[in-house]
């Protein structure tokens, strides 16, 4: 039995594809269409599908594909997980496991400080991800935008050539996103309704009815005229949103149309890296311990061969983190709980962390759009 791991070859490009649709039950080229921006047969792209080669055939599959997150500044690339098959006959054999240990082992060696996924929380959860991160679902009707004496904006349904340059240049604007390399791959996705006004641009999906709002960009910070106004053209009677809950300024604005709201994390995460992650978010730690008490810890993540540790320190407004263990003031915590905390999310371990707590969490945006 010969058993490899590579990368997909363009000339098996469709054979890969009806693997896929054979693991999940999808129809005939479903990834193309509603992961356009991904499932593409050119060398920039098929390095992302890593696969399982047994006896000469494909039977098991992750892709990693490497996402820019932008966070009022800051850039780090994360390595976002999809597309997780193996085949049927082949489940239960530990291919699963090699692919996400291989993943995992790529993003270290890349400097990619984190990883983050969309799925079952108990497949994934032994392999060190976990849910994570804050967002709001907005929910909004005619009577809360009367209430808040929102009017609707005038959009109009745009056709992709028109608005992928608007699109891609007001979402630059945005202080928490992913930086598009193929912004007009991301809105060629099936179900895509792409809207544009003087006042900005939105994304929705749905046809005629309530439409779900996937991205609402605004310059004149209008988000909630632009929203009653793609309901209106598509004679709905409510629409509902994500935002992330640092994102305080356009949230500000949604929240007076808004009927009710629900708090849901972003997805779920993986440390690779912790040192690697806090030095990538230094600029937006330092404005945060300007105004922190002093401390200093290292904070060990367990993970499974080894323990990840990392130094913080705030002293006299100055943020500061080191690698390796450089405190007598030593915490270590499982990695799935160093997610929640350092992310978002419920922790027992939060009293343990003290003065860090001051300066966590962190700021992660993936919008819909973008998720892998």
């Amino acid at each position: 039995m010969n058993e490899i791991i590579r990368t997909v070859r363009a000339e098996e490009w469709d054979e890969f594809l009806r693997f896929l649709e054979l693991c999940y039950g999808h129809s005939r080229d479903y990834f193309p269409r509603y992961l356009t921006q991904l499932y593409r047969a050119e060398d920039e792209a098929l390095s992302s599908f890593l696969v399982l080669e047994k006896d000469r055939r494909i039977v098991s599959h992750v892709g990693l594909f490497p996402l820019e997150i932008v966070s009022f500044g800051t850039h780090v690339t994360v390595g976002g997980i999809g597309g997780v098959a193996t085949l049927p006959e082949e489940r239960g054999k530990g291919h699963m496991s090699r692919l996400l240990n291989h993943a995992a082992e790529i993003m270290r060696e890349r400097g990619w400080p984190l990883s983050v996924l969309w799925g079952d929380r108990q497949r994934y959860h032994a392999f060190g991800w976990e849910i994570a991160g804050v967002k709001y679902s907005l929910y909004m009707t005619v009577r809360s935008f009367d209430r808040a004496k929102v009017g609707a904006a005038k959009v109009r349904e745009t056709s992709l050539e028109e608005a992928t340059p608007v699109v891609g240049r007001i979402q630059s604007i945005l202080p928490l996103r992913v930086n598009r390399k193929h912004t007009d791959l991301n809105l060629r996705k099936q179900g895509i309704r792409i809207w544009t006004s003087d006042e900005g641009y939105v994304l929705s999906s749905g046809e005629a009815g309530s439409p779900r709002i996937l991205e609402v960009a605004s310059p004149e910070k209008k988000e909630p005229e632009l929203v009653r106004g793609v309901m209106e053209r598509c004679y709905g009677d409510s629409a509902s949103l994500y935002i992330n809950a640092f994102d305080s300024e356009r949230l500000g604005r949604l929240l007076r149309a808004t009927s009710e709201w629900t708090l849901v994390p972003e997805g779920q995460f993986r440390i690779i890296e912790l040192a690697g992650l806090l030095e990538s978010f230094e600029r937006l730690l330092s404005e945060r311990a300007k105004i922190a008490r002093d401390f200093e810890v290292s904070i060990g993540l367990r993970l499974r061969d080894r323990v990840d540790i990392a130094t913080i320190s705030v002293k006299g407004g100055e943020f500061r983190i080191s690698r390796g263990r450089k405190s007598v003031n030593h915490i270590e915590l499982d990695e799935r709980d160093g997610v929640r905390s350092f992310l978002g999310g419920p922790s027992a371990d939060l009293l343990r962390l003290g003065g860090l707590t001051t300066i966590l969490p962190l700021p992660i945006h993936v919008p819909s759009i973008d998720h892998v």
